[in-house]
């Protein structure tokens, strides 16, 4: 087709298919339609709404261009962010205190919507977030852990990055990263900034080579597990879904409020993460342990969430050290020496 068909079919409220799809991903990713064009078809897109099969093409489009490594017997805790709350990191140290007994690829980026995204955490304490892929193989060898840099891994996305930022709106990009990590890891939680969005999602996640994952969305509109309310999940087992609602206030008889959970910048997040594992922010430890338990049970390591959320305490303990070991092993640990100076 060409790249005028593909604006026409989704103006008149058509889908595109799996392969139409990845045929007009191919030729975004690979800068061969004009700008204006890719951003009449990403908002006509968004209008029509997003089907499985476009989400699928899009995916597949993206994984191909992208740089890998084979790290695929992995967890990931990327979510898609766009909630605008403004939380503390809690899907970066989620993934950190689970690195400790289970290989994790983190992929993410720099904040696009909140004070502090997985790339500015992990920069705030010190770690060189430019890891290629022979690098990261071998870190989550030595350690069990590595951050997957999206804009070192996906290099073609800087053909769409102008048309992103112009439209300064939500396009299926926003919702493509967390389904593209270069890894192929096998094992997720994905946070969603909202229901609608999960099933679309989870419906292309069965065909899409995952062992499991855990599409969450929480009260008020998280995405994240809920300190406050519930957690809408849905559950993907290769090609099976199962829907379900957490609360974490019945397993554990705790809640946090949200409002306390903010963070002011990367620096003020690290330093919120680090007394919560010590248990001196009592309301930062529950909403880690919650969010640990629940990346304990994607990565099959629990049998269900109150075994996780006890497993989660001994864990968050050894947060500290888990990200000294981390600093040291890529990076320079003089900024996290300060950090945990100045709490």
């Amino acid at each position: 087709m060409e790249p005028k068909d593909f604006l026409k079919k989704i103006t008149e409220g058509k889908s595109l298919s799996e392969d139409e799809s990845k045929e007009l991903a191919d030729l975004i990713m690979e800068g061969s339609i004009p700008e204006s064009l890719v951003g009449a078809i990403l908002v006509g897109l968004r209008m029509k709404g997003e089907t499985p099969e476009e989400i699928i093409g899009f995916t597949k489009s993206m994984r191909e261009h992208a740089l890998k490594l084979e790290a695929k017997h992995t967890l990931d805790t990327a979510g898609t962010g766009g909630d605008g709350f403004g939380t503390i990191n809690v899907s970066t140290a989620s993934a950190l205190a689970v690195s400790l007994v289970y290989p994790v690829a983190k992929h993410g980026n720099r904040a696009a919507s909140s004070k502090s995204g997985s790339a500015d955490f992990l920069e705030a304490v010190g770690y060189n977030i430019q890891v290629p892929p022979e690098r990261a193989k071998r870190l989550i060898e030595q350690d069990n852990f590595a951050f997957l840099f999206a804009q070192l891994y996906h290099p073609s996305m800087k053909n769409v990055a102008p048309v992103r930022k112009a439209l300064g709106i939500r396009t299926i990009f926003n919702i493509l990263g967390p389904l593209t990590n270069p890894a192929g890891s096998e094992r997720q939680v994905m946070g969603v900034f909202s229901t609608s969005t999960m099933k679309s999602l989870s419906i292309a996640a069965t065909r899409l080579s995952f062992e499991k994952l855990l599409l969450i969305h929480g009260e008020p509109g998280i995405d994240e597990v809920s300190p406050q309310g519930r957690t809408y999940v849905i559950e993907v087992s290769k090609d099976r879904i199962d829907e379900y609602v957490l609360d974490f206030k019945e397993i554990t008889g705790k809640e946090a409020p949200i409002s306390r959970l903010i963070a002011l910048d990367p620096a003020d997040s690290v330093k919120r993460v680090i007394r919560g594992s010590k248990g001196v922010d009592k309301d930062v430890e529950y909403f880690l342990r919650i969010n640990v338990d629940v990346a304990l049970y994607a990565a099959g390591l629990v049998k269900d969430f109150k075994e996780g959320y006890e497993l989660s305490e001994e864990l968050i303990r050894k947060l500290p050290s888990k990200i000294e070991s981390v600093v040291k092993g890529n990076g320079d640990l003089t900024k996290f020496q300060a950090l945990v100076r100045s709490i």
